[in-house]
């Protein structure tokens, strides 16, 4: 048992190991994340209701949206974007792996009279025919890629711009990065059952990796006949990292921004978003 406990308590690599598809694929852990998705108080999966509506007012005024414009959100989650935007006048598709989730976002909108196309994809290997006036990410889903992953995320977006479009998304800063603490947490049933239906032991290790500004929460989750580990990486950026790696993947204009509501940028604020539009 010592040795176990010494494994879960282990420092990983850089990296080691990434688990993201398992996240939103499993049964019962997308059910979790669809009703944190939906509720309106909670900084989950997505972003509370407030801040989400503050969100897509910017997106409508600053791109137009009411003209018609190609719009892709990559990890669209149960629409709550993609649905409001197509409400708001624009052509919209949704790509996601949550099978859970695109049902509920495609019942929507058929609900509302909207059409969406949602497609059930990686983003990081997506590819199709169509090409987007402006590719969405939200709740700082690139810094939880690996640097292969962000590579790979860029290039799939590029492929997918047409002329001139644009790459909205948001990140951790490297202000949040400050305040990441090293911590160890064990409970029976961690965080109220999130992790599976059956009765399990959780076990909650958070690491900080200070030259690379990376954090990791990985949790241990035993079960009776079961255990599986979960890696939640998270990168912080500085705005000329960020900027290095857009003008490294070939996008040639970016603006910093505070955050995708437009408010002017804060070295001290936990978050910012980057416009990234290509030639």
């Amino acid at each position: 048992m010592f040795e176990e406990l010494a494994g879960i308590n282990a420092r990983p690599a850089l990296y080691a190991q990434v688990t993201t598809p398992e996240l939103w694929c499993d049964p019962h852990i997308s059910g979790r994340m669809l009703a944190a998705h939906l509720d309106p108080l909670v900084d989950l999966s997505s972003y509370r209701a407030e801040y989400l509506e503050r969100v897509l007012a910017w997106l409508v005024d600053r791109f137009d949206i009411a003209a018609g414009p190609r719009v892709a959100d990559f990890g669209c989650g149960p629409g709550l974007y993609t649905n409001r935007l197509a409400r708001a006048g624009a052509i919209v598709t949704g790509l996601d792996l949550s099978a859970r989730s695109l049902d509920h976002a495609g019942a929507a909108a058929r609900a509302a009279g909207l059409s969406v196309r949602y497609l059930r994809q990686d983003y990081l290997a997506y590819r199709d025919d169509a090409r987007y006036d402006l590719v969405i990410m939200v709740m700082r889903d690139y810094g939880a890629l690996s640097p292969d992953g962000r590579r790979a995320l860029l290039d799939t977006v590029r492929r997918h711009l047409d002329a001139g479009g644009s790459f909205v998304f948001d990140v951790d800063s490297a202000a949040a990065f400050a305040e990441v603490r090293e911590r160890a947490t064990y409970a029976p049933s961690l965080m109220d059952g999130f992790w599976s239906d059956r009765p399990y032991f959780g076990f909650l290790n958070t690491h900080r990796y200070e030259r690379a500004r990376v954090s990791l929460d990985r949790y241990e989750i035993v079960e009776a006949g079961r255990r599986r580990t979960f890696y939640n990486w998270v990168r912080y950026f500085t705005p000329d990292e960020l900027v290095g790696e857009l003008t490294a993947a070939g996008f040639e204009a970016v603006e910093v921004v505070g955050d995708l509501t437009g408010a002017r940028y804060d070295s001290a604020a936990p978050r910012f978003a980057a416009v990234a539009t290509v030639g």
